[in-house]
């Protein structure tokens, strides 16, 4: 559209005319666009003109126009889209033409990598077939995800300094598999990697750079190629970790875009985004990940690593040593501070006090970058020198990240300090943490600001049918919203039941409640002959219930799948989902972000309402800003929370329009509290039955 208000721009041309003109041009622009639109979704358009027993969706084409309007308009957006709409051509399409049509570029971020895959090798194909505007497509990975040739090749000639037997196996692995990838990126291997060789040859910020692989038209760098298609490319498709790391780099209040100029971002999956972004503002460390570093820069042990060749290394190699002893001292003696009395039986503990431990390494530090300075004149390349700069950048961020905890530098900020244990074993990692309580500002100065436009959706970012809460905690208080019905017929569907007489949770080692929780459990698995997903809100329930499930399942009539450590994910769904029978019992990863269609899943049953355990030091910050600020923690924080993520739950039942099945909650509180109306107003009508202490069967709604 910019280039027809090029040609008009004429100076015998008034400038009143010339905005009107301007501003008919832009209607019509809009009117095309919102043609083009319905016309895609109509019940004989394109895309059902390329499915076969296409069905038309008003709530698909009404989050389209939405999406269309608010670009258009340079607003933002939150959108609930539950399941079954077709929400990803819903933003696409409507991205693609707004993309095109203002030659900005459509960021689009998602949180899982499934979702990815379905963006870029089945939904964008599609509609590379079907729409008729040509548009570019790319996918966006973290720099560390591509191989980096010449990182390879150095790699090779130091195999015997750098890597164990096995490693260097792997190693030649990479090295054939090189000459056959399309893509240079880790998920397009096909076997088993290990983590520290590809350390050695991957794509690494301020080491790999257009100097040190060479101009894009002779490189044969995987991560230069790419950078180069996304820099002509229309639709970039991320995932939201990517998107906050270079945010965070280019991030201002008046620009106009986000990662390049003049763009707008599309975030999937839109709950997650909180919780990722607090992430990147104030990023963790752990004893684990200095340990890594150093080994990674020379192994005393095994007497690796990438100083291994270079001159001088005596003289740093009790530096190294020293590091190492130094790094178990310290967080030792901050776990033996912390973790103990009241705290012994805690992951994580907060921190109130200034200086709990003396900062012996930061001295250590510095005096490694020093020596790690005077070897810069041995390296033999510019990939070398900067490798060696980015050890030394790397160890000095540890020492200034360290040092700002221990003197808790924002906590006068509303920053919330802690310590946490990756497990209760004595030689467990430990990792020091820290948050803002409240990141809404952050959003509302960087996310959603004027002149630009920032759109959410996800299939739960309402609760009560109100998004105040979700808009409240993002900062998105000033953007639009539009809550979509469901596809599905809940009435028809899905039934709950609630049993009347199970006492409600109040210790897990309460032997009784243990005892109805498992007695229920097993008469609704019986019921429908598995095909239940089980979620609990803690392992320790989910371990003993399944246990005392065993004795009672003797015959090993049902299949009992358990999530556990050690256990793929991934590997146990698919399972699940094959093993049509069976029952899964799931802890936090299931009540969101898993899709079982079908048979296999007909049996969702809730052990408890998934209300926060307020221990942990973030969730208590969080509750105590509330009250300082004058609000009511429960109703505003505690409650909102257990809601949204019971409504996650929920909606892991019914996938498709020819599912059907029961939801079961062994929570009495659910009707026997007054807060338990806002979890049943939450979900789409349907029957609730109750069940009394004789099995009968009582209609409430």
């Amino acid at each position: 559209m910019n280039k027809y208000f090029t040609q008009i721009s004429n100076p015998l041309i008034s400038g009143f005319f010339l905005h009107l003109l301007r501003n008919i041009i832009s209607v019509i622009y809009n009117m095309l666009g919102k043609n083009d639109i319905i016309e895609f979704f109509e019940d004989d358009g394109l895309l059902a003109r390329y499915y076969p027993g296409y069905e038309f969706r008003k709530s698909q084409l009404d989050m389209a126009l939405a999406v269309f309007e608010n670009l258009q308009n340079k607003k933002h957006i939150f959108i609930e889209a539950p399941t079954g709409i077709g929400k990803s051509f819903a933003y696409l399409v409507p991205a693609i033409y707004y993309a095109k049509e203002s030659g900005k570029k459509a960021l689009i971020s998602t949180h899982t990598i499934n979702l990815q895959e379905q963006l870029i090798h089945k939904d964008i194909p599609v509609l590379k077939e079907i729409l008729p505007v040509e548009f570019k497509p790319a996918l966006l990975k973290g720099k560390n995800n591509y191989l980096c040739p010449n990182r390879l090749s150095i790699a090779l000639k130091k195999s015997n300094s750098l890597f164990e037997s096995e490693e260097k196996k792997i190693l030649e692995k990479i090295y054939m598999w090189a000459s056959e990838t399309q893509d240079g990126t880790i998920s397009d291997l096909d076997f088993k990697i290990d983590h520290n060789v590809w350390s050695y040859v991957c794509a690494e910020h301020g080491i790999c750079t257009s100097k040190t692989c060479g101009p894009v038209e002779t490189t044969k760098c995987f991560f230069q190629k790419a950078k180069h298609k996304i820099a002509g490319a229309d639709v970039i498709v991320m995932n939201h970790h990517l998107f906050f790391t270079l945010f965070h780099l280019n991030m201002r209040e008046d620009s106009e875009g986000y990662l390049f100029h003049n763009d707008f971002v599309i975030f999937d999956e839109g709950h997650t985004l909180e919780a990722v972004a607090s992430e990147h503002i104030s990023p963790s460390i752990s004893r684990e990940a200095i340990k890594y570093q150093l080994n990674r820069l020379y192994n005393p042990r095994s007497k690796r690593g990438f100083l291994s060749t270079y001159p001088l290394l005596l003289n740093i190699i009790p530096d190294i040593d020293e590091m190492h002893y130094n790094v178990n001292l310290f967080f030792k003696e901050i776990r033996d501070i912390l973790f103990t009395g009241y705290n012994s039986e805690k992951t994580a503990v907060r921190v109130f006090e200034k200086n709990i431990v003396k900062n012996y390494l930061k001295d250590g530090f510095k005096k490694l970058t020093t020596h790690l300075k005077e070897l810069i004149r041995f390296s033999k390349s510019s990939l070398e020198e900067n490798q060696l700069n980015d050890f030394i950048m790397r160890f000095a961020e540890f020492g200034i990240v360290i040092d700002e905890f221990l003197e808790l530098k924002n906590i006068e900020n509303d920053y919330v300090y802690w310590v946490e244990l990756y497990s209760r074993k004595p030689n467990s990692n430990v990792s020091l943490c820290c948050s803002p309580v409240d990141i809404s500002d952050f959003f509302r100065r960087y996310l959603f600001k004027k002149n630009n436009s920032c759109l959410l959706t996800s299939a739960t970012l309402s609760i009560s049918k109100s998004f105040d809460y979700f808009k409240n905690r993002l900062g998105g208080e000033t953007a639009n919203e539009l809550k979509l019905p469901t596809q599905f017929d809940f009435e028809n569907q899905v039934k709950i039941y609630i049993p009347k007489n199970i006492p409600p949770p109040q210790s897990d080692n309460s032997r009784n409640y243990i005892e109805n929780l498992r007695d229920w459990i097993y008469y609704f698995i019986n019921k429908t002959g598995g095909k239940a997903l089980v979620l609990f809100t803690n392992s320790y329930l989910l371990r003993t219930v399944k246990e005392e499930i065993n004795l009672l399942n003797r015959n090993n009539e049902l299949e009992i799948l358990i999530q556990e450590p050690g256990i793929s994910r991934k590997n146990l769904l698919e399972k699940f989902k094959s093993e049509i029978n069976s029952v899964l019992f799931g802890l936090d990863s299931f009540w969101h972000g898993i899709d079982v269609p079908g048979e296999s899943l007909s049996n969702l049953i809730i052990t408890r309402l998934p209300f926060q355990v307020p221990d942990h030091p973030l969730i208590q910050a969080k509750l105590e800003y509330i009250e300082r600020n004058g609000g009511n923690s429960f109703m505003e924080f505690s409650l909102p929370e257990a809601v949204f993520k019971f409504r996650q739950g929920i909606g892991r039942l019914i996938r498709s329009k020819n599912d059907t099945g029961i939801i079961v909650i062994l929570d009495s509180r659910i009707i026997g509290k007054s807060y338990g109306r806002h979890f049943i107003n939450s979900i789409d009508k349907c029957p609730v039955i109750l069940i009394d202490e004789n099995n009968m069967e009582i209609p409430i709604s």
